[in-house]
């Protein structure tokens, strides 16, 4: 008997993807408080602003370095495995992190290694986790829809995980949540073992010799090529460098400039979560893809306006209502971001590109971080989150026109992606 879900949730519909999606459902919630409690870790050490920018570089330097090569190479392996063996790996950092936390062995230069290790991981992690979606589900029509709700879970989490994170820190500490990630992993490699399909989830298995290299710079190629992806990526990594660092200094807003401490964080992130469970619905409603560059631009220009109104934030009320629509524009700007990519490249060729999108939202912002944590050092977290919002809503302004200009490039892609001229 099939089950009976709405048509915005259609993709549920197939076991595979359901399997998947509750699990990561639990997994991803507690990724996002494990890495909120390492930066209430690092900002309880050391007390700098400057350190949250390091272990947020520290977390995401090896996606920037090796996603594009991860996403060369993972595009002949298994995904299915692949996404287990990384899941499992994020599993011991979890559980090394918790013990030397409660065993208050840590300290600063241990939490930056293990951000390191687990950012190698997720080079190769997260690419393989956009690309297995599309082999989840049981039509094809649907591998949009799945999309867009892998990335709304991605997201949800991402605000969820933080508010949960910020309640438990302030009552039994951070080793907890380290604990408590390591045992959620255990849903994601329960969920892999239960999947059955037809056909090894391989992009490339037609017998061609691997060429990492050669394979990651065609991959850069293909997107500086084609006209709507370049803009894309570009728009999203901006916003990325200058608008998600606002995630990371929440820790400091809400003890420096707020006067809070944990738990006011976790009231600030449940405010980001309203907004970002809004957008996420929202963007699954939608029946079509053909609309996306609209969201998506809108969402990024917006998601800078929004940053310079949260720096305004005088008090904890104020600051709840101002960071909704932090988390409102920054899951709206990657889910319609992210399905757009997927929905315009070929099957062949998917990894490449998401790893590329991967980069831009997660190796890129690290940078951002040390941006804006040295200009909170030297003139306020509020100072910080004012400058990166009027420069990314200038940028994401000009990359608005510019995609806009180039609406039917992205629609004949998303007709049929194998006919756009993707290679040299």
């Amino acid at each position: 008997m099939k089950m009976v879900v709405p048509d915005s949730l259609r993709a549920l519909r197939s076991r595979n993807y359901r399997l998947f999606f509750m699990a990561q459902a639990i997994s991803l919630t507690g990724l996002w408080m494990h890495r909120v409690a390492m930066g209430w870790l690092v900002f309880r050490l050391t007390g700098l602003n400057s350190a949250l920018g390091i272990i947020d570089f520290a977390a995401s330097i090896s996606v920037f370095l090796f996603a594009p090569f991860a996403g060369a190479l993972i595009e002949r392996w298994d995904l299915r495995k692949t996404l287990f063996c990384c899941q499992a790996g994020c599993m011991i950092i979890a559980f090394i992190l918790a013990f030397l936390t409660l065993t208050g062995l840590v300290t600063f230069h241990i939490v930056v290694f293990m951000s390191l290790m687990l950012g190698l991981v997720d080079a190769f992690e997260l690419p393989c986790r956009y690309s297995l979606v599309s082999y989840m589900v049981d039509r094809k029509e649907d591998v949009s829809n799945g999309v867009a709700l892998n990335s709304m879970n991605f997201n949800i989490a991402r605000m969820i995980g933080p508010s949960i994170a910020g309640f438990v820190i302030h009552a039994v500490g951070e080793g907890v949540c380290f604990l408590v990630n390591g045992f959620a992993y255990s849903s994601t490699l329960l969920a892999v073992k239960k999947m059955k399909m037809d056909r090894p989830p391989i992009g490339k298995n037609d017998g061609s010799r691997s060429r990492p290299l050669k394979d990651t710079v065609e991959g850069l190629k293909m997107a500086r090529k084609f006209e709507p992806s370049r803009y894309l990526l570009i728009l999203i990594a901006s916003t990325g460098f200058f608008c998600f660092p606002s995630i990371v200094l929440m820790p400091a807003m809400a003890k420096s400039v707020l006067g809070g401490n944990s738990e006011t964080l976790g009231f600030l992130l449940m405010g980001v979560a309203i907004g970002a469970l809004l957008g996420s619905f929202i963007m699954a409603s939608l029946k079509s893809s053909q609309r996306l560059y609209w969201w998506c631009t809108r969402a990024c220009l917006a998601f800078g306006v929004s940053v310079i109104l949260f720096s305004f934030s005088g008090n904890i009320y104020a600051g709840i209502a101002l960071a909704a629509p932090v988390g409102f524009c920054m899951v709206t700007s990657t889910i319609s971001c992210n399905t757009l990519l997927q929905s315009m490249v070929p099957a062949a060729n998917r990894s490449r590109i998401m790893a590329l999108y991967t980069m831009a939202i997660l190796g890129i912002p690290p940078f951002g971080s040390l941006l804006s944590g040295r200009l909170a050092d030297h003139l306020g977290t509020d100072w910080a989150l004012f400058i990166c919002g009027s420069i990314s809503a200038v940028i994401a302004f000009y990359f608005m026109k510019k995609i806009d200009r180039v609406r039917d490039q992205i629609s004949e892609a998303l007709e049929d992606p194998e006919a756009v001229q993707w290679e040299n």
